[in-house]
Parts: structure tokens; C-alpha cells; sequence
């Protein structure tokens, strides 16, 4: 366990920081679980995963590097657990708006523009970041600096290029140096690797209503995972597979951790003086 280290960090060092993340997680509990009507068979995006991506970075850090961040890094680590995710939720009027701000490339000539849940899986971190800009005085966040911080490190959840230094830079800000990059490649670790059972639970989940070989595959790989252990030096997948298709299925989940695993110790270690420890993925089959 982290013992909420980068909770306390915070708490000790600004306590009016520390009560603004507390009184976000209150108001964004309901927003978090505006995604379940849309995605009612898609892996978990509430508040208990951004519990558990935050707990994540904790651990990843640990109790030494914690206290190398200054206040403003830990309130934008913090922040940007809770509001990586804002975008699975969006409204219709909010897709409308903001869709037109989004730079999509390519990607309608291979998908279909009423697919609006498949523009708002492969962009949602795109839209947690307008998002997070357009309502940032509903989140309390107090300066321009943290709005732009808590944008880029939640987009940076997935896909992002952190080493862009104009894209995360590092910043000046009246609470602290925030290093964007180096928070960016932090919670793109913690996030992928929430994986386990946990992330799907029965208590929100009906799993018997799932359809579809994607979402029978997504939640079959989380059954088959019943813990993942993050040691000094390694990330340990502790399976139980709920079938023998799924050894493979869990094979490739580890390769994808792993390359993640590399590209955000790379980030970490030319965009700050800290490090990222563990160097490997590896899976342990369990009896019970």
C-alpha cells in the first residue's frame, strides 16, 4: 500500500491545494458516471478507476520521490486522476461543441462520423481535456498554469507525444515547478496497468450482459487477472485465467504494458530527475 502519499505530501505543504482536490472528487463522482448509459459493456471509467490510477502513481513514485514534487505537481497529479477520464462521459451538446476542436486527422475516412461512441473511445482524452478547460472553474483549479498542467497531463493518459517540450513543458507556477512531461508519463503507466479484476467490479458491472467479442475479451482479461503486484523492479500480472484462450489474450496486454513501461521510463528520465524503477512485466499463474 502507498499510505496516500501523495495526498499527504500535499495536505502538509498546501492545505487549501489539498481541499480543492476533495471537493473536486465530490462533484465529479456523478460526472465519471455519465459514461455507463453510453458504454454500458465498456471497461470501467468511474471514480473507482481514478482511485486506483491515482493509487497507482503513488506506488510508481514512491514514498522518496514523492517528496522531491513540489505542491503543484502533486495537486496536478492528483487532479489529473480524477479528470483523465471526463471526456467518456460527455454530453451530446458537449460532443457537438467541442468536437469541432479536436483535430481528428484522418480518422473519418476509416470511420463512420455517426460512430459518435467510437470518436468518443479513440479521442476521449481529447475531449477530458477541453473539458477540463471549459468547466475549470466548476474544479476550483486556481491559476492559468494548473488548467493548462491538469489539460496536458490528463491528455497525456494515452497517445500524446510527452516528449514535446512546447506540448509539456516545464512550468513556473505561484504554487510550484510543475514538470508536465514527467506527471504525463506517470499516469500513462498507472492507467495501463489497472487491469486487474477490480476494474470490472460486479457491483457495477453485470458482466452476463456483456455482448459483443470485445467486450467479452476486455472482461474476460480482467477476471483473468486477479491482482497486479507493482514491485521495485518489476510490474507482476498474478493470473487466474477464466479460460485457456485467455493466456494468450493476457500475453499480448503484457507486451503492451511493457512498451509502454519503456517509452514512459524514457519520459521520466530525460524530463526530470526521477525514474520510473521497474523495468519488466511479468506474469505469475496462480492456483487459487
Amino acid at each position: 500500500m502507498s499510505d496516500y502519499v501523495l495526498e499527504t505530501k500535499l495536505r502538509g505543504e498546501n492545505a487549501d491545494l489539498h481541499r480543492r482536490t476533495k471537493d473536486s472528487a465530490v462533484v465529479l463522482q456523478k460526472m465519471l458516471e455519465s459514461f455507463l448509459p453510453r458504454f454500458p459493456d465498456f471497461t470501467d471509467h468511474t471514480i473507482l478507476h481514478s482511485m486506483d490510477v491515482l493509487e497507482y502513481c503513488n506506488i510508481l513514485l514512491g514514498e522518496r520521490q514523492v517528496e522531491r514534487l513540489s505542491a503543484a505537481e502533486c495537486y496536478v497529479l492528483i487532479m489529473s486522476c480524477y479528470l483523465h477520464d471526463i471526456g467518456m462521459g460527455i454530453s451530446q451538446k458537449n460532443y457537438e461543441e467541442l468536437s469541432e476542436k479536436i483535430a481528428f486527422g484522418a480518422y473519418f475516412e476509416t470511420h463512420d462520423r455517426q460512430d459518435v461512441e467510437g470518436a468518443i473511445r479513440d479521442f476521449h482524452h481529447e475531449y477530458s481535456g477541453l473539458l477540463i478547460r471549459k468547466y475549470a472553474a466548476l474544479f476550483d483549479i486556481p491559476c492559468e498554469e494548473m488548467v493548462f498542467a491538469i489539460v496536458q497531463v490528463s491528455r497525456g493518459h494515452r497517445k500524446t507525444d510527452l516528449l514535446d517540450e512546447k506540448e509539456y513543458p516545464v512550468l513556473t507556477s505561484p504554487y510550484g515547478v510543475i514538470r508536465t512531461a514527467m506527471l504525463a508519463a506517470v499516469i500513462r503507466l498507472a492507467d495501463e496497468i489497472d487491469v486487474g479484476v477490480d476494474r470490472n467490479s460486479e457491483l457495477l458491472f453485470d458482466s452476463s450482459k456483456v455482448h459483443g467479442q470485445n467486450g467479452f475479451e476486455a472482461f474476460g482479461i480482467h477476471e483473468s487477472i486477479r491482482r497486479v503486484e507493482v514491485r521495485e523492479q518489476a510490474i507482476v500480472l498474478h493470473i487466474k485465467p477464466k479460460a485457456p484462450e485467455f493466456r494468450e489474450l493476457i500475453r499480448k496486454l503484457a507486451d503492451k504494458i511493457r512498451e509502454t513501461l519503456d517509452y514512459c521510463r524514457k519520459v521520466v528520465s530525460l524530463r526530470s530527475e526521477l525514474c520510473i524503477t521497474q523495468t519488466d512485466v511479468t506474469i505469475i499463474e496462480i492456483e487459487t
